[in-house]
């Protein structure tokens, strides 16, 4: 479920979302659960993610009511092995994670991002360190039990002892799971119109990789296994939500601008809350797009998602069956053999067992090896 209101958009951003100018909450809520009730009533979903946006910023009467009412929809309450509520600092505070714990919420991710004074007034984020802190307590005390951190490096001109110096503070919080991101320079937002008028430089890419190498190795220390590029658990606490995105399960997206994936469909709602709004308002379904997606899109989004999974990678079972095709012997299997090759890829087990993932150095140049996997007609 996707709620995209913000204090302010941060500079980096790709996602819909909107600084909140005095849009009406309430109104809006009445629309995420109009959309339920239309397309997921009695689903009784596995995983439950409310992403934005920062859904944290709904105030805690307005957060109650949407999880109150979207488990009288959908009985999420009784069938989720794992509900996730993303919130900030600014927001997340006493009031609303009491709201989160008693609704079911029972996974918090808190968008920390760094601990620096000057970066955080870089990315336009409205907190400091002093309130990332404060927001891990309060999930605390609310009785949160499971917490995940959002931390990004690779800032212009990040020293390694630096981002070394944040990661560890993060650590010392004890966090059950921990998403560490490189910066990236994605079309659109107001970081990339910056890089590409000369007004900031992207950090190079030795860097980057100093900087990632020093993320798996420190986090490896205090006992956090890398299961993912950017994801890093204690044992048991991946988070199940984002395993069934890598894993290419069917999930349905409510909100503004929201995709769904079922049953071989992929679908994207109107991005605009008011338009968003209007749809619903009127009775009507708010996608924008829908489509049935050819089989050689699906395998390269099969790939995509699930090489980012450092030790399972991609099933080869589970690719024949919900595509129809073997990367072998697709249209991209010259590609495929290259890779191996190259020891940017390998393939392990037998049988149903099967699977092929990216080595450590393929990791590495994951987007560059996926570009070579993609259809002709994906490939820029």
């Amino acid at each position: 479920m996707h709620l995209p209101f913000c204090v302010r958009k941060c500079r980096y951003c790709d996602f819909n979302s909107y600084a909140w100018t005095g849009q009406n909450l309430a109104r809006h809520v009445d629309a995420l659960l109009s959309e339920a009730r239309l397309r997921a009533a009695g689903l009784r979903p596995q995983t439950v993610f409310f992403g934005g946006g920062t859904p944290s910023f709904l105030p805690a009467p307005e957060l109650a009511r949407l999880l109150a009412e979207l488990d009288a929809i959908t009985g999420f309450r009784a069938s989720a092995r794992e509900v996730t509520l993303e919130a900030n600092p600014e927001s997340f505070d006493p009031a609303r994670a009491a709201a989160c714990a008693a609704g079911g919420v029972t996974r918090v991710s808190i968008g920390v991002q760094s601990l620096q004074a000057d970066v955080l007034q870089a990315y336009d984020r409205v907190h400091d360190a002093a309130g990332a802190r404060r927001a891990f307590d309060n999930a605390r005390a609310a009785g949160f039990r499971r917490v995940n951190c959002d931390l990004i490096f690779a800032f212009p001109g990040q020293d390694p002892a630096v981002w070394r110096q944040d990661l560890s503070a993060v650590l010392s919080w004890q966090p059950e799971h921990l998403s560490c991101y490189e910066l990236s320079y994605e079309p659109g937002t107001a970081l990339t119109r910056l890089r590409d008028a000369g007004r900031w430089t992207g950090e190079e890419s030795q860097r980057c990789r100093e900087l990632f190498d020093a993320t798996a190795a420190l986090t490896a220390e205090h006992g956090y296994g890398a299961y993912e590029v950017s994801a890093f658990a204690r044992a048991g606490e991946a988070s199940l939500h984002n395993l069934a995105y890598w894993r290419s399960l069917d999930y349905v997206g409510i909100g503004a601008g929201a995709a769904s994936w079922r049953h071989g469909e992929r679908r994207k709602n109107l991005e605009r809350p008011d338009a968003y709004e209007a749809a619903l308002a009127a009775g009507a379904d708010p996608a924008a797009e829908r489509e049935r997606t050819a089989a050689p899109t699906a395998l390269f989004d099969n790939l995509m998602m699930g090489l980012r999974l450092r030790e399972e990678g991609v099933s080869h079972a589970r690719l024949l069956a919900r595509t129809g095709l073997s990367p072998e012997t697709a249209d991209c299997a010259p590609a495929w053999r290259a890779l191996h090759e190259e020891g940017l890829l390998e393939t392990v087990g037998a049988g149903a067992g099967r699977r092929t993932r990216a080595t450590p150095r393929g990791l590495l140049f994951l987007d560059d090896l996926l570009v070579r996997l993609a259809p002709d007609a994906m490939q820029v």
